[in-house]
């Protein structure tokens, strides 16, 4: 029995370290690639005025400053030795502070991509001002500041203890219930009920679209089009998101509620699978958006390509000039 335990035991820590190790290397890799491409689509000339697409741009960002610094940095903890996360103080709070801060701002991003969504497809006109490119600047300097600043417990009570955790008691109940609930709970379940009221109001304003069809100019066709790739974008990706988010959290809340009670060494090792396996479910969250939309809408497909093709021919020329070689130096 012992014998079987010990080999069940040994199968699942191989497990454990080949799913968090081949997971990280390859989301490191798709996942910047994808961000990059995102980069590169949401800047285009058509998207550079739309408030949804800086939406997802500012998301963007933040997704891949998550996946490159907290990707690597797990990476480099876990299976290549580095000592720092466990060793350094300062670093330690810092990389809990803004790995936090960075993943609440992403979600939140995706939250007001869907209120601008459902404003531009609302039947009043004052909503639909609100859709407007200045204000999606102004909301995401507003989001920023005022996540970092309310995740700057997170700076003050986490530490070595004697690893990079939140300080042990009151405020371990509370950090675990500030991620289920503040950054879960709550912009998924308002994300979910703002893009349901987007497709009503979607379906009302195909109705008005026929009645104003005659009237429309081709510019103002052109920007209806782009809206409704970028809402069939939005919601995909909050489909996909949320999915995501509450297995996650749902491995979470299991993992810290397991962890208040005595188990076996066996438990033991299954609880630390299932923490790992909610990492690796936060990293992919924030790696598949370029896939997304690159499923779902074609026009985000054809801007991305030529964004891509762009930049490929500049690089190009870029390097000929460079090889080219001078005759007088010949």
């Amino acid at each position: 029995m012992n014998s079987s335990t010990s080999s069940s035991e040994q199968s699942l820590r191989f497990i454990t370290d080949r799913m968090t190790t081949i997971s990280l290397f390859l989301l490191l890799v798709i996942g910047p690639f994808g961000c990059f491409c995102n980069i590169l689509t949401f800047t285009s000339k058509q998207l550079t005025k739309n408030p949804c697409a800086f939406y997802l741009l500012c998301t963007t960002i933040f997704e891949l400053c998550i996946v490159c610094f907290g990707g690597v940095s797990r990476l480099a903890a876990e299976h290549f030795g580095d000592k720092l996360l466990s060793q350094n103080q300062f670093y330690c709070k810092l990389r809990s502070y803004l790995i936090t801060g960075m993943s609440t701002i992403a979600t939140y991003s995706m939250l007001f991509t869907a209120i601008d969504r459902y404003m531009a497809t609302s039947a009043r006109v004052r909503y639909r001002a609100f859709s407007q490119i200045t204000i999606a600047h102004r909301m995401c300097i507003g989001i920023i500041l005022v996540v970092m600043i309310v995740t700057l417990h997170v700076y003050i009570f986490f530490g070595l203890y004697p690893s990079c955790t939140p300080r042990p008691g009151v405020y371990a109940i509370f950090y675990s219930a500030y991620i289920i609930i503040w950054t879960s709970l709550i912009p998924d379940g308002l994300i979910t009920v703002v893009a349901l009221c987007t497709i009503k109001n979607t379906r009302d304003l195909r109705a008005r679209a026929v009645m104003m069809r005659a009237a429309n100019t081709s510019k103002q066709r052109s920007i209806h089009r782009t809206d409704t790739h970028l809402l069939i974008m939005m919601v995909s990706q909050v489909l996909i998101s949320v999915s995501l988010d509450i297995t996650r959290v749902t491995c979470y809340t299991y993992f810290f509620i397991s962890g208040n009670t005595a188990h076996s060494s066996y438990q033991t090792l299954v609880n630390v699978f299932i923490f790992q396996f909610s990492n690796v479910l936060l990293y992919l969250n924030y790696s598949k958006s370029f896939y997304v939309y690159t499923l779902t809408s074609g026009l985000f497909r054809k801007i991305g390509y030529e964004r891509v093709r762009n930049c490929w021919l500049k690089l190009s020329k870029m390097i000929q000039r460079h090889d080219r070689v001078d005759p007088i130096s010949q």
